[in-house]
């Protein structure tokens, strides 16, 4: 085994059970990009189809390998769609992010009347991120137009929040005050049309109830990763996120090795002792992140072993010296628990100087994914129609 990633289904759709009982009666959008954030694109969604109202994609590519599935719940495309990708789009039945170009406007309005139905869109405000979405002092009369095409079917509007995992009340609470001064003059429409307006992604979602809104879209949480040790720290006594994933790998030889020896390229690691070294078969390539490079540790018989010298593309070293009973084909824990011992994302994420998000999101697709699936038995929802 190179190694292999262990993804716990009944793990994910308890920290939706939670997350959606804690949020209600506002609706539950899975955020499923990026690979389901590392942990399976399509396993996931259909572990999670009978809990959730929508799943959030980035790609359209995304929208299509889940439909493809047979997954039938709502799809929102987040990110942005090239024209090319439209007819894909509209045939997957996914919605799509609206938030500028009138040109582009064109190409949706012909593509709709090209295959004879419209098209599901949602529109997004700029209230603070500075990317995508309309100016707020525009968006009321741009959303009512969006609102008033025959070719069109407007299922919501929402905004990004750009400082709610840093617990920053005073600007994530401006945000919302400016998406609802943004829409204060289509407010009756929206709420005839039942337009849904959502704003908060996970952190959000648990700190700040007033920005729950409509819907929620949780990508983080769902996974059991905390956004942040803030939001850890603010609400996690009084609430269970459970991470889902382990990644393990084997050890492919243990050195014994002098004092005084380099280990690794660049020679940054001498040992001060007599060693044992033992070599990891995954380096940065399959997701071990190079600034992990003599620092932070992994788990081996139950014990922290810290990581020594640099990572490489293909292997790593870890300092096995007091672990006598490791040797080749031992197992190396970098995400889960050994023995008492535990190592969660965004410890893993912190000796590299980085997020959770990053470090899950970047590990490879080509990794095996082993898929422990729910012991409640659910993992799909009951046949429905398809949305339009």
């Amino acid at each position: 085994m190179i190694a292999q990633l262990t993804v716990d289904l009944g793990a994910v759709r308890r920290n939706v059970t939670r997350l959606r009982a804690l949020v209600a009666p506002a609706r539950y959008g899975a955020v499923v990009k990026a690979n389901a954030y590392g942990h399976g694109l399509v396993p996931v969604a259909r572990a999670l189809e009978d809990l959730v109202d929508a799943f959030c994609v980035y790609r359209v590519d995304e929208a299509q390998q889940l439909r493809d599935a047979g997954i039938r719940a709502p799809l929102i495309v987040l990110g942005p769609t090239e024209p090319r990708e439209l007819a894909g789009a509209h045939a997957s039945h996914a919605a799509i992010t609206l938030w500028d170009a009138d040109a582009f406007r064109r190409d949706v309005v012909r593509t709709a009347h090209a295959r004879g139905d419209r098209f599901a869109v949602h529109a997004k405000v700029d209230t603070g991120v500075t990317r995508l979405g309309f100016e707020p002092g525009a968006a009321a009369d741009a959303i009512a137009s969006l609102a008033g095409d025959a070719d069109l079917d407007l299922r919501g509007v929402y905004t990004h929040l750009a400082a709610a995992e840093e617990l920053e009340s005073a600007y994530t609470l401006g945000q919302l005050e400016t998406f609802r001064n943004a829409l204060a003059p289509i407010e009756g429409l929206l709420r005839e049309r039942r337009i849904a307006r959502h704003a908060a992604a996970s952190a959000a979602a648990m700190l700040f109830p007033a920005l729950r809104l409509d819907m929620i879209r949780a990508g983080i949480a769902t996974y059991g990763i905390w956004p942040s040790a803030e939001t850890r720290t603010a609400v996690g006594h009084a609430f269970e996120l459970e991470p889902a994933l382990t990644w393990a790998t084997e050890l492919v030889v243990v050195r014994e090795v002098e004092a005084g020896r380099s280990v690794g390229y660049g020679c940054t690691f001498h040992t001060a002792r007599a060693s044992r070294i033992g070599v990891l078969p995954i380096g940065y390539a399959e997701g071990l992140p190079r600034a992990l490079s003599n620092t932070g540790s992994a788990l081996v018989a139950g014990q922290r072993v810290p990581f020594v010298g640099r990572v490489c593309m293909n292997m790593s070293f870890v300092d096995l010296t007091g672990v006598a009973e490791a040797r080749a084909g031992s197992r190396v824990t970098l995400l889960g628990s050994d023995g008492s011992e535990r190592i969660d994302p965004n410890d893993l994420a912190g000796w590299a100087g980085t997020i959770g998000y990053e470090l899950v999101a970047r590990l490879p697709e080509a990794i095996p994914r082993r898929f422990l699936e729910p012991v409640d038995g659910g993992t799909t929802g009951a046949p429905g129609t398809l949305p339009r």
